[in-house]
């Protein structure tokens, strides 16, 4: 089976402005994604898909294929992933006549996600009858969902799940193991894309589990300064 994996890089990002390419200890955010992807034993190729020149420019330098400039209305603040890599695809098919089984979600704001982990999720695709395989971390304490709340319309604070009662949960060592998405690294079959399913809604998901360091997601000022902290710890 032939793997390819994606890149979304979108010019436009707001809270973070040119994040995908900004300096990211001392080299560019992409090139990070760009340099794990590539470092990885079961991926056949790499590309990203950008609506933008200069972040072009920067992924070709890093050894990543960029075979088409994306268009800007695939690239705005709400355009889904969907129809983003059904894109990518066609525009494969159109110039190469390259057509996938397995194509993976590298998304460039989750930095620190390593080789071994890439090849976990492509080996887990390609070993199981999982039509996607996700990436999770554990969730832990105070972000456990048996401890979230949502507010009324007169501000009362109410469980986010009904049935579930704090009294019995009070302790962090009595939740049950659940998992979050963390984005690090999603494959799925090709054909999830063309039936417009790529989040594996009612499909034989699998997951892969990450460290916690490898589930950061650059999102705000402050995923940035901390994925920097991270990166300067661990390497000096």
């Amino acid at each position: 089976m032939s793997v390819l994996g994606i890149i979304p890089a979108r010019g436009g990002s707001k809270r973070v402005p040119r994040k995908n390419i900004r300096l990211l200890a001392g080299k560019p955010l992409i090139n990070y994604t760009i340099e794990a992807a590539l470092a990885a034993k079961y991926l056949d190729r790499l590309i990203v898909s950008t609506d933008d020149d200069e972040i072009a420019e920067v992924a070709k330098k890093c050894g990543a294929e960029v075979p088409f400039i994306r268009p800007a209305g695939l690239a705005e603040d709400k355009t889904p992933d969907q129809p983003v890599f059904r894109h990518a695809l066609e525009k494969l098919k159109e110039l190469f006549d390259y057509e996938p089984e397995i194509v993976l979600n590298l998304r460039p704001t989750t930095p620190l996600k390593t080789p071994q982990t890439i090849d976990r999720v492509i080996k887990t695709i390609l070993e199981t009858k999982a039509d996607i395989v996700r990436t999770m971390s554990p969730v832990t304490g105070v972000h456990h969902p048996y401890w979230m709340y949502k507010l009324s319309g007169d501000n009362q604070a109410i469980p986010f799940l009904k049935d579930i009662k704090m009294s019995q949960y009070f302790q962090g060592q009595l939740l049950p193991t659940v998992y979050r998405i963390n984005s690090a690294a999603d494959a799925m079959k090709s054909k999830l894309i063309y039936e417009e399913n790529i989040l594996g809604d009612n499909s034989n998901m699998r997951i892969v589990i990450t460290p916690e360091e490898e589930s950061v997601d650059i999102d705000t000022e402050f995923d940035f300064e901390l994925c920097e902290f991270l990166l300067k710890s661990k390497y000096s």
